[in-house]
């Protein structure tokens, strides 16, 4: 679990958490509202054209990830280093597909020129599948980041199922050769109809789709269900929980949020019935982050005494040796870029490939530095920054990489049509290169002053300073990008409510936090 960064800062705020103090309204109902409303705009985003299924998932998972390193810093309490593994892991569900399921829940099962009755629970229970496969990945890394160090065979086992997890993403041939193989032996079991002979022979795109997309969510259900059970085996109380309770919250939000759906023939003039459930499935899965840093922030409390003090636990909290510390940090760089490689290779891939270098190569660096150094706790304190330094990068990075493609049409410098399956016509990248330049030299020039940094302290008084303002500066730049996004669309103004409820919270929150501090 999350260690204390800050004892004198963690024990004024826990004194605040007993029962007579505690106050359930800025501890979990503020949360709840402002990484819902935050999640609302950033899932909306992700869902919008110029990002792709996978980088644009990555923009709500870092959003998340940040707010949680905030609250938790704010109470002395160290997550610097969850959460990059909150964005990537939460975003590989962002290649599995559901188009399909919105017909479904409508009654109706397209299958070439006809359109056959289904009844819409069915397509409700794909959607819920679908949605716990969105959610799982993120929710079992999350649990991973959260359990403090564990002995190289669980490692070992955590390696071989991204793996497989990664292989049913990614692998399409694969997917494919599977949803063959449930066609001929058992069709009834994952595909509507099958009864009537509609997938014998060559099939049409609809069907097609079906077969490739529901084997595809059915083998992340398996890879969800198959993880939480190795963490049972592995004692691993913490995975357990976030993985069931993002994994299975989340699929019955998504199928919640599909309800939307139901509005489709109504006049689009005026309601985006689509946008409509993207808004509400992101408050959702924000919902259920908000209530999962309230259950890990009690778990901190439940291992430590109120002075701070950590209590008795199986659980490594540091590396024995600097050979060590070294593998561990070659293994999250070559981890981590491995997912930043796919988290872009099919939308850009000379672009994921520099932001994929950038990070194992600035990840390996904290080890080394200018000057090689020994000290275990000057290199993981580099480590942590390292990794919180990338994480808001990559989600700056990401945000105006999308937002270029709107934000061209909306000024006049092409149609639509000129950026469709994100294209990058001369204009875009005029307009999206000064912006990346000065977004790339900031952040290297902070890495450079991380692998230059000899000092354990946990971050320079200078960014201390400035971290509230920031996180308030950031929240707007998202929903102006947010809201440029679908311009002139009238349902710009959910993200204008949106963002106004998650300022509301975060100034809140930061009041109660300010008082205590």
């Amino acid at each position: 679990m999350m260690p204390i960064a800050d004892v004198q800062n963690y024990q004024r705020h826990r004194a605040f958490r007993n029962p007579e103090n505690s106050s359930i309204s800025h501890e979990l109902l503020l949360p709840i509202l402002l990484f819902g409303s935050m999640g609302a705009i950033t899932w909306a985003i992700r869902g919008t054209s110029g990002w792709g299924g996978v980088d644009g998932t990555v923009v709500p998972g870092l959003m998340w990830g940040l707010l949680w390193f905030y609250l938790c810093h704010r109470k002395g309490i160290e997550a610097r280093g969850l959460v990059l593994w909150l964005g990537l892991g939460l975003a590989l569900g962002g290649e599995l597909g559901y188009g399909q399921y919105t017909g479904w829940i409508l009654g109706k099962f397209y299958a070439g020129d006809q359109i056959l009755p289904i009844s819409p629970w069915i397509g409700y229970l794909w959607f819920m599948i679908c949605g716990i496969g969105w959610a799982a990945p993120g929710g079992i890394m999350l649990g991973w980041a959260l359990g403090g160090r564990r002995s190289k065979s669980v490692w070992i086992s955590r390696t071989l199922l991204v793996l497989v997890l990664l292989v049913f993403i990614f692998g399409w041939s694969i997917v494919e050769w599977l949803g063959a193989q449930f066609v001929q032996i058992w069709p009834g079991m994952l595909f509507p109809h099958a009864d009537s002979g509609l997938y014998a022979g060559v099939l049409g795109n609809h069907l097609e789709r079906t077969v490739y997309t529901n084997t595809q969510n059915f083998a992340v259900l398996i890879w969800w269900l198959a993880s939480l059970l190795i963490a049972f085996f592995q004692r691993d109380r913490t995975t357990l929980f976030t993985g069931l309770f993002l994994g299975l919250g989340f699929g019955i939000g998504f199928m919640q949020s599909a309800i939307w759906c139901l509005g489709y023939g109504g006049n689009a003039a005026y309601i985006d019935w689509w946008k409509m459930w993207e808004l509400n499935a992101g408050f959702n899965l924000g919902l259920l982050y908000a209530v999962a840093y309230y259950w890990a922030v009690r778990q901190v409390d439940r291992q430590h005494s109120p002075q701070g003090v950590r209590l008795e636990t199986t659980e490594k909290q540091a590396p024995e040796s600097i050979s060590d510390l070294r593998l561990e940090i070659f293994f999250l760089a070559l981890s981590g870029s491995v997912l930043i490689y796919f988290m872009g290779f099919e939308y850009f891939f000379w672009a994921g490939i520099f932001l994929s270098t950038l990070y194992f190569v600035a990840m390996n660096l904290t080890v080394t530095g200018v000057a090689k150094i020994s000290d275990l706790k000057i290199i993981i304190e580099r480590r942590k920054n390292m990794l919180l330094t990338y994480s808001a990068f990559l989600l700056l990075f990401l945000m105006f990489h999308g937002g270029t493609s709107r934000a061209g049409i909306v000024f006049g410098l092409y149609t639509a049509d000129a950026v469709e399956q994100y294209a990058w016509p001369a204009a875009r990248i005029v307009m999206f290169l000064p912006v990346a330049l000065i977004l790339v030299a900031l952040t290297v020039v902070k890495m450079w002053r991380i692998i230059r940094w000899d000092n354990a302290s946990p971050m320079p008084d200078r960014f201390i300073k400035y971290l509230p303002e920031r996180m308030v500066d950031l929240m707007t730049a998202i929903g102006f990008i947010g809201a440029l996004s679908i311009w002139p669309a009238k349902i710009g103004v959910f993200y204008a409510l949106f963002i106004f409820l998650a300022l509301f919270a975060f100034t809140r929150i930061n009041r109660r936090l300010n008082s205590i501090d």
